[in-house]
Parts: structure tokens; C-alpha cells; sequence
């Protein structure tokens, strides 16, 4: 990792180039005007004065477009895209004034005079082109209209706001030490590590923008003008771009990531706890950290190494141990292994000249070479002078790997790619597929799939485990787990985790994380911020990798001290609860591309939600808001639409609405949606290693407002590589559904493989059960239900907790058979929240009870407060079939109401309000 001299200051932009020079030119060479049309099996090519357009289909919901020559060919833009064009399979409509391809939820339109390219569903036209494409000298223009209340989403791990509407964004990888806020550019949404010319808009379509190199790239989002978005690039490379259609983010996501590729599923091991260090630095002090985590409890699933594994800052490309400060380094490996701990080592693409490497690898031309002199190109860096390996170069990719095979076949079980942007490049360096200039957004793509490609080849049973601090277009289906970088350790470094993170989410690399803790302490800060740390691994607990990191003396958590190590402890503890929930929202990304952690407007398109950048919903069930200011006393979170449970105290809260918590050291704001299934572990209290899913908590949060729901939870081996391929995985179905007199879950194994488990223990967590419940079954036998803990000690019992009104149930399932549970309870409880019983002053009468239908009832009662009153009445659905604002009456007055019950027949339930509060209720009976 590189030295921290200064924390603010000596980046560099390639890409900060002056582009509008070259805007003028760059028009001249757009399409034109129609001439002529001609469609092939590839695509349809329709000519211009000027240019020509090639529009191909990859499937009905995504279009490519490129501008050619006259006579040129088309061309295959880069190596980014894996997904094959399909060829129209629809009747291309064309008039006098346009051509129409439609599909079945798209149409590509393409005006003719002058050739204009625009994506519609229906009527609506939800991007068109503004000027087009164009290209100049080694330059390329691109120019769009978009609505300038849209919602922009993605483009890579930007350091930015959540809402890139308004933004100019750069597109060179560029590394940042010590980044805490925007100081770097006039704007928010310069480069940062990775970059990807992909973005979504809540107009419901993405925009890819695709190079064989590419180069330097400039966005402006509505930045020049709130109804462009135009694009600028300097490359010498071939370009298109995609316009990907979809209903929703889910639909645009799984259509991108068609198009890109899909994220391989992760070792189940790297969702546990990952213990890293700057660094460990020697094989002692790794077995001595390893050994206190786990004598003091805390779960953990990797050691990870940084550069004294082999040597240190000097001699970084020896790929090799050290084997003065790690001597028995195959045998602490087995060691970590066998308590159920993985070790990861980290490698660069840089060479030191001290390597006993170096030599060797300049003598075989695997280093970029310097375009003045046509030898190995020579870098100053922090750690002395150093080549960079080409990794464009196939020798080059050979020889690595054979390095990396070595160690796995030792026992490793991954790589943490570092410095890959890469971080210094000189601009004079020559790659074997072009200039630095052209081909630096690419390396990290091409290390990674350097890595994914052999394994598949040597370690075919093996999932690839890759951290890697940069990336392109592509780099998911590599199995790329990428973090934001060296970020400062100040608060605000951990408020722009959120936004990365979920910006890369909308990039197709669902795994963003961070250094928990932060990485660099500056000269003006202390080491040790005791509430920084808790409140950033509080966060991470709730993200998609958590891993301690930083420069500092220490990153363990057993070093806090109280209560900052006990809270620790209990969130590292909860995160192997939540595996069953979180290792099924990996299968999910894998199987559909949508991301683990979501903007609050992922599922409700609004320019409210798309504002909010400091809460976030982890999976579809809960929603997360970090606390993210030294000393906060209290939190406004805003609830989406629905009901929403608060995770730690089960209060339930009416959604579409700010709730402001107090907050404590001891937890953050989260929250579960109604209706959700939560399935949480039991096993796994030391690694993911002791993981099972032989003994499952499932909690649903039930309530009246959402009548039924489903969970699916994913479960394989954790291992296999090709186990999506093979289907050699289970599917478990939770199902709850919910009315006013009966709460049902029911357990259903829908996917099966050779060797899963026969039977299961499910203990059902009924959330929001208001009444005693009336009866309790599994599988249709009623069993008991006691009221103390102490007594729910077997299974085929119920315990409910009249406090906190949960209902637990323990029973063993056959996963051959679907396993029920029913709950019959009192459904005036749940539609009034007090029960007829219970009301001291329910002097409530209505007659005649019973009635017959079309019959006058009256409602007759002494009020016992002055107040404003509401009569309402419910049927057993928890449906209001009638309410009547009653107005203010005082204390002692007789309220008599009068109702006609007309054809309504069953049983019915009279709820009196007052404004206080207050509540009578009765129920009647129409025959």
C-alpha cells in the first residue's frame, strides 16, 4: 500500500483535457440526413449524407448503435460486452419521416431527416438523440436529450452524491490516497478508482457507453444544459452505445449485466468477517492476531496480508514469501484452514528493480515499454524505481499466473489486486493493445480476468476470491469484489461510502465495500477514535464485504475497549445471523444483476427518494441508516412506502414518513418491511466454515397491511464454482400470509440436489402478534402454548411473549413435505390495536346485535372526555365499509348515531375514536 505523505493533494487527471476545442470539428462528422437503408443478418445499416448508422438488437429490450464510414464495416466495440446480437426478429416499420423497430416492450425510432436515434416505450420518449454521434481527430463525441428532472444512477464507485443530475464526471481510473470530500475538482463526481461509462436514469432506461479503447472520458449530465447530457472522449479506438430498456431498475440491472455479464457467486467464506491489516509483518504476529480474535470469540474468515508477506514496499513483485519472517508459511496456511480461516495475499502490477524478479521479467519484455525508447518504461514511486507489468501482453498474463497458481496450490484462497488502476501510468508508456492513454481503463478488467480465466482452467472447483481496487466495464463477471480505495479515517470519508457503494451497485459490481475504520489516520487526527470505528463497522456489517482495514497500529476489534468491543463483537456476531438472509441476496445478484444494497428509489421512482444518500435498503427487507456524525443524539430516517418495523425493538412504524430515533452508541437505525421474512443462522459462531442451514430462525414480520409474502433463501456447498451451472443448490420458499384472525407460514423446498439435508429445525418468530392467540398448529396438530421462556424448551411448542407480542415456534421439518404453521388469533385486535375486553369504558352499545340486513342499527353511549370523535366500522377483512366524522362533543353528553346496514351480512366490528387518543369498540353480528 502506498505511503501517505499528504492526504489531500498530488492526483492527477488524464482526462481533464480540452475537449471543447474539438466540439466543432466533431459534428461535421455525424450521419447526416437518410439516403438509403439495406438490413443484413448483423444489423441494419442505414445510410447518410455524412455517415452511416449500424443499429443492431441484442435482445427486445437493449440496441446498439455505432456511426460508420461510408463503406466501412462494423465492428465489435470492445471487450466489454459478451452477449451476442440476436438479429431482428419484428417487422421494422418505416415512413416517410422515420423507421420504427418495435419489440415487445421497446421501440427504437430513427428520424431521417437529419438521422436521429430515439429509445421509446409507448408514447413516451424516454432518450433521443440530441446531435448524435460524431468523431474527430482521435476524439469522439456523443450528445443526447434527457429530462432534466431525471434521476442518474451509476457510472462506476463514484465519489460523489447519490444523484448524478448536474454532474460532470470523469472516466480515468485515478487513484486517491486519503480521499475524505470533494476537494479535488469544481464539481462532485471526478474519477476515482473505478469508472464505468454506464448510467441509469429514473426515466427507466441505461445508458452504455461502449470503446475498444477508452481513452479519456468526459460526462456532463445535464451540466452545460439540464436537457443534454453530452459526452466527450479522447480515443482512437472504435465506439457505440446501448440503449437498454426496462420497467424498473430490476429489469434495466438484469438486462445490462445480459449484455456484460453476471457476477460469479462469491465463496460463501467472504461474506463473513474478514480480518485485514497494513500489515501484518510476519508470521507470528498474523498467528497471534488470528489467535486472540478467535480465544476472545469474534467469528472470522480471512487473514489478509498486505505487502510483508513478501518482503515489504521494495522488493513488491517477488510474488514469493519471505521466508525469514514467514518460515512455515504452507504450514500456518493448513493451520488457519483447519480453524475455518482462508488467507488472502495481496499483489501489484508493479516490479521494484530490488525484485529478484525484475531481471528476468525485463529481459522477457513483460513490462509496458516506453514509447521514446522502445524499452521497459521506469517509474518513480514511493518505493523505488519500478516497471509495470504488462498485462495486455499474453506472456505477461502466463507468467503471473503461474506465480499466483503456485501459492494456490499452496492453500491460498485469494487475491487482493492492488494499485490496479493503474495507480501511476506514465502517458509515453507502450501496452501490446495500444497506448496508456487508450488502454488504461482496461487493466484492471484484463488482471482480473487474467485471475478468473485460469482458474476456471487449473482450480475448476474453486470460487474465484478477488479484491481489487479498480475495474471496468465487465469486471463483475470476473468475480471482482471491489472496495472505495485508501479513504481518510474522518467522517466524512465514511458518509461517501454510501454513495460509492451504491453507484457501483448500478454498475453491475454489487460488492463495493470499504476499509472498515478507514485507511489513513492524517497528521491532525488521533489514531484511536473509538466511536468511528464502532459506528463504520456498524455500517459494514450491513454491506456487502466486511473487512477491517487501515494503516493504523490497529485494526482488530478486540482492542476497543468498553462498550465500544462488546458492540463490536455482537454486530460481527449478527452479521453470521444474517447469512442466510445475505448469501440469498448473492444468489439473487448472480442469477438477475441486481445489486445487495439499493438507493431508496430503486423500487419507487421519485426524485425524493433519488435524493436520499445517507440510508439505504440491504436487500429488498431492510432499510439502513448509518450513524454518520461524531456525537449524533438523533437520526432522521424516511421510510418508504408501507409499514416498517424497527429492527432491535419491533415498534412498527407507517411508512412514507421521517422518523427521527434516538440514538445510542449501541445500534444504528435499521428497519425490516412489513411483511418481510428474515431468515437468520444459528450455526456459524466461529466461521462461515460451521455454517448450516439445519437450524433456521425464520422471523416474519406480519401485518394486516401486507396479506402475503415470500422469501427465498439459497443454499449450496459455499464452494463449488458451477454450482449455478449444475444446479447443484437448494431453494427453500418462506411463505407467511396474514388476516384479521389467522397468521400462516409455510416452508416449501422448491430446488433440490443429491446430498442436501432430509430434515431441518425452523424456530418461527411471529412478529406483531397483538392478542393471545387462540390456537397454534403445525401441520394441522394443535400444540401448546406457554408464557414463559423458561418453559419453550422442546419442539412442537409455542411460547408467546405477552411484552413483546412475538409468537415463537419450534418444530422439526421434513423438507420433503411442505411444513405449516397456523396461528388463529383474535381479529378485532388487530384491526382496532385494543381488544373489546381489555377497554375500561366500552359502554359501547349497539342494537338490535344480532340484526338482520337492511336494518337501522344505533350506536348509543356517555362520552367520557371532550373531545373530537370518528365512528368507523370494519368487516373481518380489516376493510372500512364506513366512517363518519362525529365532530366535538363534551364530557357527559349521550351520543346517539344512527346506520343502515342495507345488504351487509356477517360479522362486524364498531371502532369509536376520539382525538385523544382513546378507543371503544364492539362487535355485532348481521344475519
Amino acid at each position: 500500500m502506498q505511503q501517505i505523505e499528504t492526504f489531500v493533494a498530488k492526483f492527477q487527471y488524464c482526462s481533464v483535457i480540452v475537449f471543447l476545442l474539438i466540439v466543432n470539428q466533431v459534428f461535421s462528422q455525424s450521419a447526416g440526413s437518410y439516403v438509403s437503408v439495406s438490413e443484413t443478418t448483423k444489423g441494419l445499416r442505414i445510410k447518410g449524407t455524412t455517415g452511416d448508422l449500424f443499429i443492431q438488437q441484442f435482445s427486445p429490450d437493449i440496441f446498439k448503435v455505432q456511426l460508420l464510414k461510408s463503406g466501412q464495416a462494423s465492428y465489435d466495440s470492445s471487450a466489454c460486452v459478451v452477449l451476442k446480437p440476436q438479429g431482428f426478429t419484428q417487422k421494422i416499420n418505416e415512413s416517410a419521416t422515420k423507421f420504427e423497430i418495435i419489440s415487445s416492450k421497446s421501440i427504437l425510432e430513427i428520424n431521417k431527416n437529419p438521422l436521429r436515434v430515439s429509445l421509446k416505450s409507448g408514447n413516451l420518449t424516454k432518450i433521443s438523440e440530441e446531435r448524435g454521434i460524431g468523431f474527430g481527430k482521435d476524439s469522439v463525441y456523443f450528445s443526447f436529450k434527457i429530462n432534466p428532472e431525471d434521476v442518474f444512477h451509476g457510472t462506476g464507485g463514484r465519489f460523489s452524491e447519490i444523484n448524478l443530475n448536474r454532474k460532470v464526471l470523469d472516466f480515468t481510473n485515478t487513484y486517491r490516497g486519503g480521499y475524505y470530500d470533494d476537494g479535488f475538482g469544481l464539481t462532485t463526481g471526478l474519477s476515482q478508482s473505478i469508472n464505468l461509462p454506464f448510467i441509469v436514469s429514473s426515466q427507466k432506461y441505461g445508458l452504455l457507453l461502449d470503446g475498444s479503447l477508452p481513452g479519456d472520458m468526459r460526462m456532463y449530465v445535464g451540466a452545460q444544459d439540464s436537457t443534454q447530457l453530452r459526452v466527450e472522449v479522447a480515443s482512437t479506438g472504435n465506439w457505440a452505445y446501448y440503449f437498454i430498456n426496462g420497467a424498473s431498475n430490476d429489469e434495466i440491472l438484469q438486462n445490462y449485466t445480459l449484455l456484460t455479464g453476471r457476477q460469479p457467486l462469491p465463496p460463501r467464506w467472504a461474506l463473513g468477517y474478514l480480518q485485514s491489516k497494513f500489515g501484518y509483518k510476519n508470521e507470528n504476529d498474523a498467528k497471534d492476531v488470528l489467535k486472540k480474535l478467535q480465544n476472545e470469540g469474534f467469528p472470522v474468515d480471512a487473514m489478509i496480508l498486505d505487502l510483508y508477506w513478501y518482503g515489504d514496499g521494495t522488493t513488491m513483485g517477488n510474488f514469493d514469501w519471505d521466508k525469514t519472517k514467514w518460515p512455515n508459511s504452507t504450514q500456518m496456511i493448513k493451520d488457519f484452514a483447519a480453524s475455518g480461516v482462508q488467507t488472502v495475499l495481496i499483489n501489484d502490477p508493479y516490479v521494484t528493480t530490488k525484485s529478484f524478479n525484475y531481471k528476468l521479467a525485463d529481459s522477457l519484455n513483460y513490462f509496458a515499454k516506453n514509447a521514446n525508447t522502445n524499452r521497459t518504461g521506469q517509474i518513480t514511486m514511493w518505493n523505488g524505481t519500478v516497471g509495470l507489468l504488462d498485462i495486455f501482453n499474453p506472456n505477461t498474463q502466463k507468467w503471473v499466473w503461474q506465480k499466483m497458481k503456485a501459492l494456490t496450490s499452496q492453500g491460498v484462497s485469494g487475491f487482493w489486486s492492488d494499485k490496479n488502476e493503474p495507480e501511476n501510468h506514465p502517458s509515453n508508456f507502450l501496452h501490446a493493445n495500444g497506448s496508456a492513454n487508450d488502454v488504461h481503463n482496461l487493466y484492471g478488467l484484463a488482471w482480473a480476468k487474467n485471475i478468473y480465466d485460469n482458474y476456471a482452467v487449473d482450480f475448476p472447483e474453486k470460487r474465484v476470491f478477488n479484491l481489487s481496487r479498480s475495474g471496468y466495464i465487465g469486471s463483475q463477471r470476473y468475480g471482482v469484489l471491489p472496495w472505495s480505495g485508501d479513504v481518510l479515517r474522518v467522517w466524512s470519508g465514511l458518509r461517501y461510502q454510501i454513495p460509492m457503494m451504491l453507484h457501483s451497485g448500478f454498475s453491475g459490481l454489487a460488492y463495493m465495500h470499504s476499509d472498515t475504520g478507514g485507511f489513513a489516520t492524517s497528521s491532525d487526527q488521533s489514531e484511536k477514535n473509538e466511536e468511528l470505528d464502532v459506528r463504520w463497522l456498524q455500517f459494514s456489517t450491513f454491506s456487502p464485504i466486511l473487512r477491517s482495514h487501515g494503516l493504523r497500529f490497529s485494526t482488530e476489534p478486540y482492542n476497543l475497549t468498553q462498550p465500544f468491543y462488546s458492540i463490536s463483537k455482537r454486530y460481527i456476531k449478527l452479521r453470521y445471523e444474517l447469512l442466510p438472509y445475505l448469501y440469498s441476496l448473492a444468489y439473487k445478484n448472480s442469477t438477475t444483476g441486481r445489486p445487495i444494497c439499493l438507493t431508496m428509489d430503486y423500487f419507487d421512482l421519485s426524485k425524493a427518494n433519488g435524493n436520499i444518500e445517507d440510508q439505504y435498503f440491504f436487500g429488498e427487507n431492510l432499510v439502513v441508516a448509518p450513524i454518520l456524525i461524531h456525537g449524533m443524539p438523533l437520526r432522521k430516517v424516511i421510510l418508504p412506502k408501507g409499514k416498517w418495523f424497527n429492527f432491535w425493538t419491533n415498534k412498527l412504524y407507517n411508512g412514507e414518513t421521517n422518523v427521527f430515533e434516538n440514538v445510542t452508541i449501541d445500534d444504528i437505525p435499521v428497519y425490516a418491511r412489513a411483511g418481510s421474512i428474515m431468515p437468520m443462522a444459528k450455526s456459524a459462531k466461529t466461521s462461515t466454515n460451521l455454517y448450516s442451514t439445519d437450524s433456521l430462525v425464520v422471523r416474519y414480520y406480519q401485518d394486516i397491511s401486507v396479506p402475503r409474502n415470500t422469501f427465498t433463501v439459497f443454499h449450496d456447498d459455499g464452494k463449488d464454482a458451477k454450482v449455478l451451472q449444475n444446479m447443484r443448490y437448494e431453494l427453500l420458499s418462506f411463505s407467511g400470509k396474514t388476516a384479521t384472525d389467522s397468521v400462516q407460514i409455510e416452508a416449501t423446498r422448491t430446488q433440490n440436489y443429491a446430498g442436501t439435508l432430509a430434515s431441518r429445525s425452523l424456530t418461527y418468530e411471529v412478529i406483531n402478534l397483538t392478542s393471545i392467540p387462540k390456537s397454534v398448529s403445525i401441520n394441522k396438530q394443535n400444540i401448546s402454548v406457554v408464557f414463559r421462556e423458561t418453559d419453550f424448551n422442546k419442539d412442537n411448542l409455542a411460547y408467546y411473549d405477552t411484552e413483546r407480542k412475538i409468537l415463537k415456534v419450534r418444530t422439526q421439518w421434513d423438507c420433503t413435505t411442505t411444513n405449516s404453521l397456523l396461528v388463529l388469533r383474535d381479529g378485532l385486535s388487530v384491526i382496532t390495536a385494543s381488544e373489546e375486553e381489555l377497554n375500561e369504558d366500552n359502554t359501547l352499545n349497539v342494537y338490535p346485535n344480532p340484526s338482520q340486513a337492511n336494518t337501522e342499527l344505533t350506536f348509543e353511549t356517555i362520552i367520557k372526555q371532550t373531545a373530537n370523535y370518528e365512528l368507523e366500522i370494519y368487516n373481518t377483512a380489516g376493510k372500512s365499509i364506513y366512517k363518519q366524522d362525529l365532530g366535538r362533543i363534551s364530557q357527559n353528553e349521550s351520543l346517539k348515531h344512527h346506520w343502515n346496514s342495507q345488504n351487509i351480512r356477517g360479522i362486524l366490528i364498531i371502532k369509536l375514536t376520539n382525538s385523544l387518543g382513546k378507543v371503544m369498540n364492539k362487535k355485532i353480528i348481521i344475519e
